[in-house]
């Protein structure tokens, strides 16, 4: 009987399993890639879109990318096979999985510095990637059934080849177009080369946004050259013209070059920086008038504009930025002190004045006596117990040298509250902190900086670590150079309720170096409270800021 029991409860059992229904929703949780390393490359993060776009070095082999670490969503699993070596013509697809699936898509762009050069040239060559197609001009007076070609770079500087070569382009009939085959990492693109006259006396021929220099190249007779040449730029709307320098006359061209000037002045930590004149040199998306002299006598005006400076990514605080989550061990660009117990120190929020859909909104918080300023940085945070640690800094490729940094604010700033310690440590540098009752400082600073590896500062309920200054030194041990840095310390409570305009000149340490090419080389940090990091500022501070851009 007791067999007969057992035997029925089972049935019953099974049975009333038959009938439950496994409707228990699973959450939503929307899984992104949060970073993607490798070699090679850097990578641009796009959540709206699900799109990772690596941007690969020169040199590197787009069939045989190499991905060392693909980094997601806490518990998401990833589809594909990391550390590994992918074929990037095409994109690659990853599935990241949890409760739900999200297909993201990485992609490769290979930025190529291609160039077609002939003897007698006017101005620069125009290079059509997308059809293979390059072309150069020279003067009315150019013989096109002999023509040497000076340089020819269309593919890697490395492991390119080219038929015909370069030497057989010594002597060559451009009367109409020539075909040179280029192979580079086993796949062959065929291009069309043209040689075509111009009657166009003045060109712009190479420039450099970056080290803010150009050359320009005039087509001027042995007659106009012994009358006395020269030539001249200026802004467009400007009166004064500046002559061009290292002039230079062969085969009937005459070359010249804009170039910068620098200022140089003493900080306030006695270090000398440099800011350029503005007037003189070439600036991206500036409009210039270039003129030739003969004589005395201006022969042809040109008009140009430089073409365009860089975006800052995520910059207008658009989208599901990192930022305004509580996991940024790998944030992308923006990152923030969220965390589990303040996940409103930086928020996404609206603000009369701002640009786009929203801003960020930083909230200063206390809680038994402990200061937690409102942040937001380019770079990374992790939290351990009481300490967090934020690494500045994040990969941007400079292709123009900005003069500032631009962006909208609303400051709310109040007296100081909290004053931890008395003494505030900075490096070498040693300072009372603001006392309780004084107004507080919110502070935005930039950096151009060219940084092996982030620096890390350390803050919590003791003292913080790592804390600089980049008006103190130019070079951080352990990290590499700072090119450049800005500052900007907020010491009112902004009037009207609309964000305003902010402009923070960059100073330069360095005019020489080349831009920067380090895993880490840009570095913007905002926070409601200048010495928080020291439980030192205002806990009712905010700070509402929007659409960070260079000044070019």
């Amino acid at each position: 009987m007791n067999r007969f029991l057992r035997i029925l409860t089972a049935g019953l059992l099974l049975a009333l399993a038959g009938c439950i229904r496994n409707d228990i929703p699973y959450p939503v949780v929307e899984l992104q890639i949060t970073a993607l390393e490798g070699q090679g490359f850097t990578a641009s993060i796009d959540a709206a879109q699900r799109l990772v776009t690596l941007k690969l070095d020169e040199a590197t082999d787009i069939r045989k990318v190499h991905i060392d670490r693909i980094a997601a969503t806490e518990g998401a699993s990833v589809s594909c096979e990391v550390p590994g070596v992918y074929d990037l013509r095409s994109p690659l697809y990853v599935t990241l999985s949890l409760y739900q699936e999200y297909v993201w898509t990485v992609q490769a762009e290979q930025t190529i510095d291609r160039q077609f050069r002939v003897a007698g040239q006017v101005g620069a060559e125009e290079i059509d990637a997308k059809n293979h197609i390059a072309r150069a001009y020279v003067g009315a007076n150019v013989d096109l059934e002999h023509v040497q070609v000076t340089e020819l770079k269309l593919g890697p500087a490395e492991g390119t080849t080219y038929s015909p070569t370069l030497e057989e382009f010594a002597d060559a009939d451009f009367r109409s177009a020539r075909m040179v085959d280029v192979t580079s990492y086993g796949r062959t693109e065929r291009w069309w080369l043209f040689v075509e006259k111009t009657d166009s006396k003045i060109a712009v021929g190479a420039a450099d946004l970056w080290r803010n220099t150009a050359t320009v190249t005039a087509i001027v007779t042995e007659e106009e050259h012994a009358a006395g040449v020269s030539l001249q730029y200026r802004i467009q709307g400007s009166e004064q013209w500046i002559e061009m320098e290292n002039p230079s006359y062969e085969s009937g061209i005459l070359s010249a070059t804009l170039t910068p000037q620098w200022n140089a002045s003493t900080n306030a930590n006695q270090l000398t920086v440099y800011t350029p004149d503005a007037s003189k040199g070439l600036f991206a998306g500036g409009v210039y008038e270039i003129r030739l002299l003969v004589g005395g006598q201006q022969m042809q005006l040109l008009e140009y504009t430089a073409p365009a400076g860089d975006e800052i990514p995520g910059g207008d605080m658009e989208g599901d930025l990192s930022c305004f989550t509580i996991d940024n061990t790998a944030a992308a660009m923006w990152g923030s002190g969220n965390n589990t117990l303040k996940r409103s120190l930086c928020t996404a929020a609206t603000c009369p004045g701002m640009e786009g859909s929203q801003c960020a909104k930083l909230s200063a918080s206390e809680t038994l006596k402990i200061l937690a300023s409102g942040n937001l940085f380019t770079g990374t945070f992790k939290m351990a117990g009481t300490t967090g640690t934020v690494g500045f800094g994040q990969k941007f490729a400079y292709t123009a040298r900005p003069k500032s940094l631009r962006f909208r604010y609303h400051a709310t700033i109040g007296a100081v509250d909290i004053r931890k310690y008395e003494t505030i440590q900075i490096g070498t540098q040693s300072f009372p902190s603001i006392a309780v009752g004084e107004k507080d400082i919110s502070s935005v600073y930039v950096a151009i900086v060219d940084w092996s590896a982030r620096h890390e500062v350390s803050s919590g309920i003791s003292a913080p670590t790592g804390a600089w200054d980049p008006a103190a030194q130019s070079n951080l041990e352990g990290s590499g150079k700072i090119i450049a840095y800005g500052v900007l310390d907020l010491r009112e409570s902004t009037s009207g309720e609309e964000m305003v305009e902010a402009e923070i000149p960059l100073l330069y340490y360095d005019t020489e170096a080349s831009a920067p090419q380090g895993s880490y080389t840009i570095v913007i940090s905002c926070s409601t409270s200048k010495y928080g990091d020291f439980m030192n500022g205002c806990s009712t501070n905010v700070l509402y800021v929007d659409d960070f851009r260079w000044g070019y």
